[in-house]
């Protein structure tokens, strides 16, 4: 790299234990949340509740119609209520389960109908998950495109 009057400064810390997260517990909340998974593919929609901690943190992009920050079970359900109204239909196929110390993080590709417009949103995802004794204690989405998202929803 050559020094520049334009080149931006950077610093880079690691702040991770030494077994960079991979621990036993890491290990069990993946498993717990692929298990959450499989039993919603087989229809049961209910564990979704079940796996959440009343207190759960749920954090939706703040610039979709059903985003915003929400706390408690109620609230979490409800914002996932608001996201499927908002679509006609969702599709989400998983790719990945990553897992260090108490996050889990779920890759997958999330495709929708938005039922304002008829239009179709297809873009890859990244939600975070933080277990605590079992349970989600909290849980974001990451769109890669929030804008394509908006667009189809109608939005903008």
């Amino acid at each position: 790299m050559s020094d520049t009057s334009a080149q931006a400064q950077f610093q880079l810390t690691l702040d991770m234990s030494s077994d960079a997260g991979l621990t036993e517990e890491a290990r069990r909340n993946r498993d717990l949340l692929i298990g959450i998974y499989r039993r919603i593919e087989r229809g049961e929609m209910e564990v979704l509740a079940e796996a959440l901690d009343p207190d759960v943190s749920f954090h939706e992009a703040a610039s979709l119609p059903y985003g915003g920050d929400m706390r408690g079970k109620e609230a979490a359900l409800a914002g996932m209520a608001g996201m499927f109204a908002a679509w006609r239909s969702v599709e989400v196929v998983f790719y990945e389960f990553c897992a260090a110390g108490d996050l889990v993080f779920a890759y997958h590709k999330f495709s929708g109908v938005a039922r304002a417009t008829g239009l179709t949103y297809e873009g890859q995802a990244v939600e975070l998950f933080r277990f605590r004794d079992g349970r989600i204690v909290e849980w974001r989405p990451f769109y890669w495109d929030t804008h394509a998202a908006m667009c189809a929803l109608g939005v903008i």
